[in-house]
């Protein structure tokens, strides 16, 4: 009898086992798929006789999305919509389908896109909303953020046989935010002198780099150089 109720026990305590697995399971997945919002986009190939996209890249291209730090989506398909501020994801580039998931607005969600990563943070500027920041340089000291922005431009058509329509157009441009650890998510200063007063901390040892290297603070390529240098310091 001690033994049959001996493995009787061991099986009730496997059975319990595997039940709080199964419900871990459970949870972590749905933890997994708490990325995707409720909404559904259908994947739009571009406005026809218009020049430019309202994608940072019209293809959707492999990545992945983290949440809290933590992958929570690898080889996936995903493409940002700057118009609409979403980042749109389909299971993989290959398929044909006519709808794609958005990722969930949430600043403790972010995507890396090929080699690029975003993450959705409030813009300190009134006129522009809340949304996807491409990462340049994160530091302990200084952060830098480009923000990509489409500008509807309408077309003309032309005025005489001599000159061409001018058709519809999203114009691109970007905004350069810094952030640094005593303040908030601003503007990047355009002037040599106030980029410079950013590397106040290390100003002696900045000062001989940018002599030495030859940079241009006004140049986002020697600019960018300069930030690695100093948050390397």
């Amino acid at each position: 009898m001690s033994l049959i109720k001996n493995n009787f026990l061991v099986l009730v305590s496997l059975l319990v086992s595997l039940n709080m697995l199964s419900q871990s399971m459970t949870n972590d997945q749905t933890l997994d798929n708490d990325y995707l919002s409720s909404k559904t986009t259908p994947v739009f190939k571009g406005y026809k006789n218009t020049m430019g996209s309202i994608y940072a890249n019209k293809e959707f291209q492999i990545g992945s999305v983290y949440k809290y730090g933590r992958l929570v989506a690898s080889n996936v398909a995903l493409r940002y919509n700057v118009q609409a501020e979403e980042i749109e994801l389909k299971a993989n580039t290959s398929t044909s389908a006519t709808v794609a998931n958005v990722i969930k607005a949430d600043q403790n969600i972010s995507v890396r896109i090929l080699n690029d990563d975003f993450v959705y943070l409030i813009s300190p500027d009134k006129n522009q909303k809340a949304g996807y920041f491409m990462v340049i340089s994160q530091g302990a000291e200084l952060t830098v953020y480009k923000k990509i922005i489409k500008n509807f431009v309408e077309g003309k058509e032309s005025a005489n046989s001599y000159s061409r329509d001018v058709p519809d157009t999203f114009k691109e441009k970007e905004q350069l935010y810094i952030v640094s650890s005593s303040g908030g998510l601003t503007k990047l200063p355009k002037g040599k002198a106030k980029r410079e007063k950013l590397f106040a901390p290390m100003a002696n040892q900045m000062s001989t780099y940018i002599e030495n290297n030859n940079l241009n603070l006004r140049r986002e390529k020697d600019f960018n150089q300069a930030l690695d240098y100093f948050n390397a310091l």
